[in-house]
């Protein structure tokens, strides 16, 4: 991975349980996966999408957005209205389990079973499609905006994860004094990178983030497909270092068994985890914009 550290220094269970109060990356990581992916793209894609999202309208108040990366954090505020029984969003029901995938303590390797039709990898593929198919502008941003979203979640490590803790959502409390977060999933979800974004802003680090994908790093990325990026997500969670569970022999069989009580992180943790915060999201990016690329029409 070719990124220049020197420019960051300057900035200072059962499967398919519910990851409740998941929101992969936070504001800024799917802010930065959309902006890197947009920047990846040829001028006429970047002039659809800019299109598209100028069509877009919330269901009631019909508010818009003005930018591709505002229209990335749409899914989560729909998830939390639909929740709360919005009139207008219950529409998005259906998506609630769309932004992650859990799985067994004793997976290795992810598979498709682990899914059932019900998980990040079914909202990949049904809103890839649905961006290529859908005859309208209102449908299309819609699909464009939840693809995105997707995409960022699939590759936020803790998203691949066990629903008896909510994908660390439950591991409580992160002390140290190092990353403002309340819990584990909070630390992958924003810590890590609000230490990486600094005072420069999600903006300029995420143009250097896209900039810095070598031609041969973005080939590789993009020849995979979503079942192996879970995979990457879950290695990654899973690793001793990460301290999200531990590999031990329980009743003969391998298990990640949950690591009890709170964590204390600090500067180790962040210089350990960086770098592959970094590649997670050049990865996101990359392929997302590879998506596009595919699945977007454009005007004829």
């Amino acid at each position: 991975m070719s990124v220049r550290w020197s420019f960051l220094a300057i900035s200072a269970s059962l499967v398919l349980g519910y990851a409740q109060d998941a929101s992969a990356w936070g504001p800024d990581g799917h802010r930065i996966v959309c902006r890197i992916a947009f920047q990846l793209l040829d001028a006429p894609r970047q002039q659809e999408i800019n299109r598209l999202t100028g069509k877009y309208r919330r269901p009631n108040n019909g508010e818009g957005f003005t930018f591709f990366t505002d229209g990335c954090l749409f899914p989560d505020e729909a998830r939390q209205k639909a929740r709360d029984n919005m009139k207008g969003w219950d529409k998005f029901d259906p998506f609630d389990a769309w932004h992650f995938l859990n799985v067994p303590r004793t997976t290795h390797l992810v598979a498709d079973s682990h899914c059932n039709a019900n998980c990040v990898l079914t909202g990949i593929a049904r809103h890839a499609d649905l961006l290529r198919t859908s005859t309208t502008d209102e449908a299309r941003a819609e699909a464009l905006f939840f693809l995105g979203h997707w995409v960022g979640d699939i590759h936020q490590p803790l998203h691949i994860s066990y629903s008896d803790d909510r994908g660390g959502n439950n591991i409580t409390p992160i002390d140290g004094n190092f990353y403002e977060s309340s819990h584990m999933h909070s630390v992958w979800d924003s810590g890590i990178i609000g230490k990486l974004v600094g005072q420069n802003g999600w903006r300029l680090f995420a143009d250097r983030l896209a900039r810095e994908i070598t031609p041969p790093e973005n080939d590789t990325w993009i020849a995979s497909q979503p079942l192996a990026w879970a995979q990457e997500s879950y290695v990654l969670a899973t690793r001793l270092g990460a301290q999200y569970c531990a590999w031990r022999n329980v009743a003969g069989a391998q298990t990640c068994s949950s690591i009890p009580h709170g964590r204390t992180l600090g500067q180790a943790y962040q210089d350990e985890f960086r770098d592959e915060v970094v590649q997670r999201l050049q990865q996101a990016g990359a392929r997302l914009a590879e998506l596009l690329r595919r699945q977007l029409v454009l005007p004829s």
